[in-house]
Order: C-alpha cells, then sequence, then structure tokens
C-alpha cells in the first residue's frame, strides 16, 4: 500500500525536488490492515538500509505489463522476531529532530528487571506453543488475585521533554486470561516522582498492541518528577477479583506523530498474509517488492 506521503514524495522524486538514492526497510509485528492514511509501523521493532534496489516489468496475462521496483537487504544473525509488517522510508531527513520515535525497551532478559524485594519476574522462551514476537524471550508477570505486581528495569538516561501530547505510547504484550485488570507504564526520574500511563486490556487471551497519548503521560505525575531525567521504567500489573493473571511483555516504544517533514515519512507500508518468523543465529535476505501502476 502506497501512503498519502508515499505518492506525493514519489512524484516530488520524478519531478527532481527531492533524492530517494538511499532507502530503509522497516520491520513491525502489527497484523493490523494497510491503509493510504498510514504514517508509521503498527508497532516498529528493527530499521535497516536498503542494499540493492531493481526493478522487474512482468506481462499481466492481459495484454499489459506490471511494473514493480525491488528493495533488497539482509536482517542480520542476531535479530530475532516475527516480523507482521514491512515500510519502506527514505534514507535521509530533511530536517533533525531530536525527539523521533524511539524503542525504549524490549522484555527479553529478565534480569534487568526487578520487583522491591530485588527478585526478577519469570522468562518465557519461544515454544512450539509460545512464541515472541521481538526476540526469542517474554518477561512473564504472575499477580496474585486483587493485588498488584511492579518491576522495575534501570535505564540510561530518557529525555520526554521535547515530545508533545500528540505523540503516543505504545505497549506490545500477551495476556494469558482475562484476569488482568490493568497494566501502568511508569517514568521514574527518582524512586519516588514519577509519569506514567494506564492501559486496560480487553478482548481475547491474545497478543496485543495498544497505545496512549502522550498527553495521558504528561498529565499523570506522582511527586516532582524531571522529563528530562528518567532512569527507571516501571511496570505494574493489578489482577481482577476473578483470579490469578499472567502477562508476558514484548515491547514498548514512543512514536513521533506530529513532526512533518515534507521530504520524510512512511512511503510504503505492507502487512504479510503469513508472518515470517526470524530466528537468531543467521542472516536473512528479504525483497520488498512494490508495484507501480501507470
Amino acid at each position: 500500500m502506497i501512503t498519502k506521503f508515499g505518492k506525493r514524495f514519489l512524484t516530488d522524486f520524478i519531478a527532481g525536488n527531492s533524492s530517494f538514492n538511499t532507502k530503509d526497510i522497516a520491520l513491525g509485528i502489527s497484523s493490523t490492515a494497510a491503509t493510504v492514511n498510514d504514517t508509521r509501523l503498527g508497532f516498529e521493532m528493527y530499521r535497516l538500509p536498503v542494499k540493492l534496489s531493481s526493478i522487474n516489468i512482468e506481462d499481466d496475462g492481459l495484454g499489459g505489463f506490471d511494473y514493480f521496483a525491488i528493495f533488497k537487504t539482509t536482517i542480520p544473525q542476531d535479530v530475532s522476531g516475527v516480523i507482521s509488517e514491512i515500510g519502506l522510508y527514505p534514507g535521509i531527513r530533511k530536517s533533525l529532530n531530536l525527539y523521533d520515535s524511539k524503542f525504549v525497551t524490549s522484555f527479553e532478559n529478565n534480569i534487568t528487571w526487578v520487583d522491591s524485594s530485588n527478585n526478577s519476574p519469570g522468562l518465557e522462551s519461544n515454544s512450539s506453543t509460545f512464541l515472541s514476537k521481538i526476540g526469542e524471550n517474554m518477561v512473564r508477570f504472575n499477580v496474585t488475585s486483587s493485588t498488584s505486581k511492579e518491576y522495575t528495569n534501570s535505564i540510561l538516561l530518557l529525555d520526554l521533554s521535547g515530545y508533545s501530547v500528540n505523540d503516543s505510547l505504545t505497549l506490545a504484550y500477551k495476556k494469558a486470561d482475562n484476569n488482568v485488570s490493568s497494566i501502568r507504564v511508569k517514568f521514574y526520574s527518582t524512586d519516588t516522582a514519577y509519569y506514567y500511563a494506564d492501559f486496560t486490556p480487553s478482548g481475547s487471551n491474545e497478543d496485543k498492541i495498544e497505545s496512549v497519548s502522550m498527553a495521558t503521560v504528561f498529565n499523570n505525575i506522582v511527586g516532582t518528577p524531571d522529563l528530562t531525567n528518567i532512569t527507571k521504567i516501571g511496570i505494574d500489573v493489578t489482577a481482577s477479583a476473578s483470579g490469578n493473571a499472567v502477562v508476558y511483555f514484548d515491547g514498548l516504544r514512543i512514536n513521533d506523530e506530529d513532526t512533518f517533514d515534507p521530504q520524510y515519512g512512511l512511503i510504503a507500508r505492507h502487512v504479510l498474509s503469513t508472518p515470517l518468523e526470524k530466528p537468531s543465529g543467521r542472516p536473512v535476505d528479504i525483497e520488498y517488492k512494490l508495484q507501480l501502476e501507470f
């Protein structure tokens, strides 16, 4: 699906007003259908430069031809996950943006997450019945009925001051039951001062990708936190009275939704009918085939 931005960008490129010498391919885990209005992937997990571009012209069997631009790259051996969506971006932007979309954390290493007693949560590895979307592990929270459980992860300095109320926070997770009352994501600048946002799980027990506005984060304050000095992330899960809750976490990211660069954006997005399961340990070559209609 060529997006609205993509149509404008390609038209501008043909007119000689923009450069398309370098391209990036973005990989994501969302299966939400692609539309012409898409401005980003549903949940981007990795991005890499296009190594080779080519064209292909095929007989359509109806007396005409189909025209394709093909972009090739290689996913490194240390990258793993379940790829459900692919996007094409220009490789270079015109404007400098210090507060771009940012992958905040994955949940592959349970040792980095600790509770108030310095204990770590469980770790679930890929198996025949369980599949992580990002990496090959997911951190597992086990929460007793009618209680809450928090684990925190100390991070390098995260500055949230440049994000606006129009940007968004997105959480990827999997719930194992219907006993999850709420999930709270906290951004700490000290042990007693933080911003937070609540996610309310709904629907069946499956992979979830949910977003809240950064306005929610900025408006929910405990103590006197400092947006420029976030040093710890907290995940707090509350179980309902109906039973114990189990939640697996995959990834957390911030999406820059309102920065406009007339020469940079999502050109095209495709959702795979069959997701690509990329294991670690070996590279994988991929081709992104973009059909152009004249």
